[in-house]
């Protein structure tokens, strides 16, 4: 990629992670952000574990930093790191971007809920009233099931292996959205009238993992959302679709998450 311009006005935005050589937003959000004329560059930052809150206070006197995109594992320590956050990262209980306000303040937001609803949406679905099917009660399904709940999703089976947490994300999402019927279910694999079933674990992301849970014949109206990402088509995918099915996989949320952190930042870039 060509830097369209870089010199000493040039803004500076980052994304945290550990490890973070993995990170496609460098690439992909420094485009977008010269693509709608912002002198500004996203960059790679390597946080240590013991070294996080340090070196994000001093990132964060930075003068000429506008935002910080944060990544695993720090998307719930970073919370702490705001002095205001949207409603939907208080609800999820961590943040993966923070801008600068500016009066200087900092403000957390959480955006991997929002680019999957966004990414059904662009394929047709939509989530309000609908009944859900979630494995995975973890980060990834905390942001989902509060975005699918803001969305107006009628209701949420939340499976866990740990079902403490699944409890816990139902009693959450009950409790910021009363009209969404959310509860935790013990049979993975059960499904009723559901009309999206969302896989939010990592399994299926290593060779011989197989499905996150024994599916059988799935109806071909289900739509089938599995938020990883490599391999493209896991094992659930490929179920799906043999039944008929309409498959994402999260690539489509991930892009869609980017254009919502992007929003997010160029509201108040200086």
């Amino acid at each position: 990629m060509t830097i369209a311009r870089l010199d000493g006005a040039t803004r500076l935005y980052g994304i945290v992670g550990h490890p973070i050589a993995q990170a496609r937003s460098p690439e992909v959000m420094t485009a977008r952000l010269q693509q709608i004329g912002h002198n500004a560059v996203l960059v790679p930052l390597h946080v240590l574990p013991d070294a996080f809150d340090s070196t994000l206070r001093g990132l964060m006197q930075l003068g000429n930093l506008d935002g910080l995109m944060i990544t695993v594992p720090y998307k719930a320590r970073a919370l702490a790191l705001a002095d205001s956050l949207l409603p939907s990262a208080a609800q999820v209980g961590a943040v993966n971007a923070l801008r600068r306000h500016a009066d200087g303040t900092w403000q957390g937001g959480m955006f991997d809920g929002t680019g999957l609803v966004l990414a059904l949406r662009a394929e047709g679905f939509e989530p309000r009233g609908r009944l859900v099917k979630m494995l995975g009660a973890g980060g990834a399904g905390s942001a989902v099931a509060i975005a699918l709940a803001e969305a107006g999703a009628r209701a949420l089976d939340i499976f866990d292996t740990d079902a403490a947490r699944a409890a816990e994300l139902a009693q959450r999402v009950t409790t910021h959205y009363p009209d969404c019927q959310a509860r935790a279910v013990t049979d993975p694999a059960h499904l009723d009238d559901h009309e999206l079933l969302i896989n939010c674990t990592p399994i299926g992301m290593q060779p011989g993992d197989g499905m996150p849970a024994p599916f059988g014949r799935l109806d071909p109206s289900l739509f089938v959302m599995d938020i990883i990402m490599k391999p493209p088509v896991t094992p659930l995918a490929e179920h799906a679709r043999a039944c008929g099915c309409t498959v994402l996989n999260g690539i489509p949320m991930l892009d869609q998450q980017a254009q919502a952190v992007l929003s997010f930042f160029t509201e108040t870039s200086s």
